[in-house]
């Protein structure tokens, strides 16, 4: 899920989903659902690492996986422009059930 942007920056949204698996090559791991639609996205470093790196090579890779689940996401803007007012994620209470299940 890897995009290599000039200044590192989150990555990787898949939308739309009721479940996400993440598997080791042997097929162990997790299952990750919910009921409703949600959002994830998931790296190899962590949020704060993410956050701070200013160049790729600031990264530290290659340790265990961060994964996001969100039920909305907001659109993406510029500093020019901002956001839509209509790709704009407010605040709200949301509640949904997350699932979590062993995969062997």
């Amino acid at each position: 899920m890897f995009e290599p942007y000039l200044i590192p920056q989150d990555y990787g949204l898949r939308t739309d989903n009721r479940w996400v698996r993440l598997t080791d090559n042997s097929g162990k791991g997790l299952e990750f659902s919910m009921d409703q639609y949600f959002n994830f996205n998931a790296y190899d470093c962590t949020t704060d690492n993410l956050t701070k790196a200013i160049y790729q090579y600031q990264l530290q890779r290659g340790g265990d996986i961060t994964l996001n689940l969100d039920y909305a996401t907001s659109g993406v803007g510029c500093t020019c422009q901002g956001i839509f007012r209509d790709y704009r994620v407010q605040p709200e209470p949301y509640q949904r059930t997350i699932t979590i299940k062993p995969l062997h």
